[in-house]
């Protein structure tokens, strides 16, 4: 249980995670202006960047 905890609180301490997070909801935001975004592919996008983090972090430190 530790190990998930400290897992956690690695990946919001993570400056990359932040930006790549900000950038993501920026560009929601602005697409939001033109266009209506289905609710499903909003969760979709940013269920996208989590992994994306998740494999950045796992895979290249």
């Amino acid at each position: 249980m530790g190990n998930i905890v400290n897992g956690i609180k690695s990946y919001f301490k993570d400056r990359k995670n932040r930006i790549v997070h900000a950038l993501t909801g920026v560009s929601m935001l602005i697409l939001t202006v033109f266009d209506s975004i289905n609710p499903y592919v909003r969760v979709g996008v940013f269920a996208g960047a989590v992994g994306f983090n998740l494999l950045r972090m796992r895979y290249l430190g």
